[in-house]
């Protein structure tokens, strides 16, 4: 394949893969259902932790949490790790970063409550100067300052001014909700979408473009524009999923959050009743809306600029939103479907365009995988597997099992996940308890096998399967290079 092959990465942050359209009839998303009709839609794709940095780090690097050091937010991606943007410039790659990040941290250390200052967050590596292999960036974050924020001002101090103390005017789930009077063209998911259009119209054609364009959203606080909420209110809202005692099935850490697990109002189960919640999703549902108009946007200016032929996409998430579910709201040390069940659609040359697979994928798969389709081989050290063969329709699957962890020490969890196409395990690092569930009969993952006898076998060969995979993803760096 030409080495011309333009690649663009999208992302968004803490996105359901049952929020789709394609998947679930109560999300409006028709630019990314057109996009699965021309590419490949995995029903099984799993993201690498259940929370932002360690995921976000591993689709760059092709590598594991616990090989690539960034294990938990909080932390940062070492320099000297080798990202697909480094990859791709030793083909000549002009590479753009614009959105969410996430490779260092947001907030300053010592567990500051203070923002760290974009120009330090932000820096350059001190090898090369790039941010971690990127060219150029523009990055936005959770807390929206640096380059959004300064856009923001100059064209409506106001609303700036207005959106900067909404956006974290609540700590909990009761109040994380709201519909925002600000102007769709004006909010952080509009200027995603602008920055990405400017790169490609600016871009020379000659030189193969790598664009990351990262969404900041549906990240919590769930506050879209009310234009489209505005859409949702003819459509039937599903309730989560639970049954009314199913928090009696959990392993103890579970039940026990607020002693020092995960942060309040993703820990704890919610007091939320059924109302709050169909607005709480109608929201969540309405952010994606908006961002799949942005990506409609950004796709006419690949067809403007004639590279839209040329160019594999990938769409993903860093991970799922528990949305209710089992009584949760957010993120953190869970394994459910809801959390680590991840969008995934690719599209491009030499992939096969409507096609539904229930193919296992990782997030270190993507790094083997665009840099396959570009062409391009991938050095020693990534983790992941190309999933091409799956892409291009010549096999079923390239891989057996999926991998998720939750690496906390300093808060005293330290959990693998396991899922095969029907069975997850869960095993927590100490503790004789666990998860196990068994996804045919057991969908919404209500009913907790792992102390069940009958399914002491099933329990018994997914710890062994979970054995060989961790030896397996152990550093395969530095690469040996002599005899003895």
């Amino acid at each position: 394949m030409s080495k011309r092959t333009h690649i663009w990465l999208i992302t968004t942050d803490q996105m359901r893969a049952d929020a789709l359209g394609i998947e679930n009839a109560s999300v409006l998303t028709p630019e990314l259902d057109k996009l699965a009709s021309e590419g490949t839609l995995f029903t099984g794709a799993y993201c690498a932790s259940p929370v932002c940095t360690p995921s976000r780090s591993s689709i760059f690097t092709g590598r594991y949490p616990h090989v690539h050091g960034a294990w938990n937010i909080g932390t940062t991606l070492k320099e000297d790790e080798l990202t697909l943007c480094d990859h791709l410039k030793t083909a000549n790659y002009k590479t753009i970063g614009i959105g969410k990040m996430h490779f260092r941290p947001q907030m300053k250390g010592d567990f500051s409550q203070e923002y760290e200052d974009p120009d330090y967050r932000d820096r350059g590596r001190a090898s090369d100067g790039t941010y971690y292999g990127f060219d150029e960036h523009h990055i936005t974050e959770d807390n929206c300052i640096g380059e959004y924020m300064e856009w923001l001002r100059e064209r409506n101090p106001e609303v700036a001014e207005r959106f900067s103390k909404d956006r974290f005017r609540a700590s909990d789930a009761q109040h994380d909700v709201w519909e925002s009077e600000i102007p769709p063209e004006l909010h952080q998911t509009y200027w995603i979408a602008e920055r990405s259009i400017d790169a490609i119209l600016a871009h020379k054609t000659e030189q193969p473009l790598f664009l990351w364009s990262s969404f900041v959203d549906p990240h919590h606080p769930f506050d879209p524009p009310k234009v489209y909420t505005d859409m949702y209110a003819d459509i039937d809202i599903p309730s989560p999923t639970r049954e009314a005692d199913d928090v009696h099935l959990r392993p103890p850490h579970l039940l026990r959050q607020s002693q020092g697990g995960y942060w309040p109002g993703g820990g704890e189960e919610h007091s939320l009743d059924e109302a709050h919640m169909k607005r709480l999703t109608r929201n969540y549902y309405a952010m994606i809306t908006f961002i799949d108009e942005q990506i409609g946007r950004i796709i006419k200016a690949w067809r403007q600029k004639e590279m839209y032929d040329d160019v594999v996409i990938l769409f993903t998430s860093d991970h799922g939103e528990l949305l209710g579910d089992h009584g949760l709201i957010y993120k953190g040390p869970w394994f459910y479907e809801g959390l680590t069940r991840i969008p995934m659609i690719v599209r491009g040359p030499g992939i096969a365009s409507g096609q539904r697979v229930s193919a296992l994928m990782e997030h270190v798969d993507i790094v083997p995988t665009l840099l396959e389709s570009a062409g391009l081989k991938f050095p020693y050290g990534i983790q992941g597997v190309s999933q091409m063969e799956v892409l291009a329709g010549r096999e079923p699957h390239v891989r057996n099992s999926a991998l998720t962890a939750y690496i906390a020490h300093d808060r005293g969890i330290n959990a693998k996940c396991l899922r095969t196409t029907r069975y997850k395990l869960v095993i927590f690092a100490g503790e004789t308890y666990g998860e196990l569930y068994d996804l045919k009969e057991d969908p919404h993952e209500n009913y907790n096998r792992f102390e069940d006898p009958d399914y002491s076998e099933i329990r018994r060969s997914m710890v062994e399967l979970l054995v060989h995979r961790m030896i397996q993803d152990q550093d395969p760096l530095p690469q040996r290079r002599s005899s003895w």
